[in-house]
């Protein structure tokens, strides 16, 4: 310590410390790969999870469909009338031989129909079903509570020309 006349001079205290290795040695980083590791890793997995909970999240509505598809597929036409929502009365086994039978508006495609998206709106979700040959996917109303399904008048594929107003 050096004394001067305008006051107590400290930096021989600090000099004198690295000069004889009384500091405090700092910690050696891990290099940079090592370090975002960790960060990375935790990025992938979230990602993974969200990316899991959107594909599966409509999962149990989207086999419903599917299981549909299969049943009126197979000719098991009864059994797919029965997964159809009539509680209204208002689509008859008539009008459902005419929609899904061999010769029918929807039959004649069905080999090629694929479920390609579903989005959920409160109690129900709105599967996607594309068929070949349709300009955009047919929609189906899934009952996420009793798995009963309709058609939709919602398509967010269809653009619908606004009323003016």
């Amino acid at each position: 310590m050096v004394l001067t006349g305008l006051g107590v001079f400290m930096s021989e205290k600090i000099i004198g410390s690295l000069i004889y290795g009384d500091h405090v040695v700092p910690k050696k980083q891990r290099p940079w790969k090592q370090r975002i590791v960790l960060p990375l890793s935790i990025t992938i997995l979230v990602l993974l999870i969200i990316v899991g909970a959107y594909k599966f999240i409509n999962y149990r509505e989207e086999g419903s469909v599917e299981r549909f598809l299969t049943n009126v597929r197979n000719g098991n036409y009864d059994t797919a009338y029965a997964n159809w929502d009539v509680t209204d009365g208002h689509y008859s086994m008539k009008q459902f031989m005419e929609d899904w039978g061999k010769d029918g508006y929807y039959g004649k495609a069905l080999a090629s129909a694929r479920i390609s998206d579903s989005n959920s709106k409160g109690t129900v979700v709105i599967v996607y079903v594309k068929f070949q040959g349709f300009k955009a996917p047919v929609s189906f109303l899934v009952d996420k509570e009793t798995l009963k399904m309709s058609f939709s008048t919602l398509n967010k594929y269809v653009k619908t020309q606004r009323s003016i107003s």
